[in-house]
């Protein structure tokens, strides 16, 4: 069962569609709100009416057979129940998703206001690490992008093994990919107000780009972080994409130079949450011997698969 994170105007209704032709609509659960006609009733009653219960949610799900819940929440709100390795999402450029959700609303709400007007409220800066929030984009099963829709569904389809047709519906331009145009003031003043969203995006492209480039070579994804880089340590986590309990064995490097391979089998309870594979046993630490300004990175051994994608320096230490 997949999880389907719908940030707005990032092409989620034609994946919602596109879904819905490959599960059938019977066979999935959606929340976009109490109100929302959209909603799957069962998920009304459990989660809104009365004592929310999750618990409840789920076992209807499995017994009803459900392929894939989804809707407009954030990532943390299913991910204890279905894992993060089955959350997906897709994310868009900050600028252009706001655009074309502003046009959305001048459309179907009367929207009056400017475009300034509408970005410029606090609910609406950051909007798409806000729904991430709480949960490691490495971590999260699958992220796509927007501007590479057909790219990105075909390592999607290929990770879950399913067959999601591309779709480009609900759509105010007349591609998915087509550009909002902006005033150099307005995108001046959007930066200044999302660079969390910018940075989040950013760092997603590049992450796409490497695990589509494996794909392409036939080889498996990592979900890899390196967490913490010190003087006399560093550590971090790891685990393949999917079902595989395979534990990754982890270079590490420094200022070039190949320190030591490590095996992530150590125990992250505060991963647990998350329900990653091994039961949590995803971690790995080496003691280093390092000075401050160093640069370390760690590459999974048997594909090449560096990360984080830039050295980290180790910090200079506390006062």
């Amino acid at each position: 069962m997949i999880s389907f994170v719908h940030i707005p105007k990032t092409a989620g209704t034609s994946f919602r569609l596109g879904a819905e032709h490959c599960f059938g609509l019977e066979s999935i659960a959606y929340d976009y709100g109490k109100e929302s006609p959209a909603t799957t009733p069962f998920v009304v009653d459990t989660l809104y009416e009365g004592a929310k219960d999750f618990w409840e949610f789920k076992r209807l799900c499995e017994h009803q057979g459900v392929s894939m819940v989804g809707g407009h929440v954030n990532a943390s709100r299913f991910v204890s129940l279905f894992g993060v390795g089955q959350t997906l999402t897709f994310l868009r450029d900050p600028l252009q998703r706001m655009a074309s959700e502003y046009a959305h609303f001048v459309r179907h709400y009367e929207y009056k206001g400017s475009f300034h007007d509408f970005y410029s409220r606090a609910i609406m800066h950051n909007r798409q690490s806000k729904i991430l929030h709480g949960v490691d984009v490495e971590a999260i099963g699958f992220v796509g992008l927007t501007e590479r829709y057909a790219e990105s569904l075909e390592v999607l389809n290929a990770c879950y093994g399913i067959e999601i047709p591309r779709r480009e519906d609900n759509r105010g331009r007349q591609r998915l990919e087509a550009e909002h145009e902006i005033s150099a003031e307005d995108e001046a003043e959007f930066q200044r107000l999302n660079k969390r969203d910018i940075q989040l995006y950013d760092q997603v492209a590049e992450l796409f780009d490497q695990r589509y480039r494996l794909f392409l070579e036939g080889k498996p994804w990592a979900h890899a972080r390196l967490v913490e880089v010190k003087p006399g340590r560093i550590a971090g986590w790891a685990w393949w994409q999917g079902e595989s309990d395979e534990p990754v064995a982890v270079e590490v490097w420094a200022n070039g130079k190949h320190l030591d391979t490590v095996t992530a089998v150590e125990l992250r309870p505060g991963l647990c949450r998350l329900l990653p594979p091994r039961g949590g046993y995803v971690g790995f630490q080496l003691p280093v011997k390092l000075q401050p300004g160093d640069q370390v990175q760690c590459r999974v051994a048997s594909t090449g698969q560096w990360f984080p994608l830039r050295p980290r320096r180790v910090p200079e230490p506390d006062g």
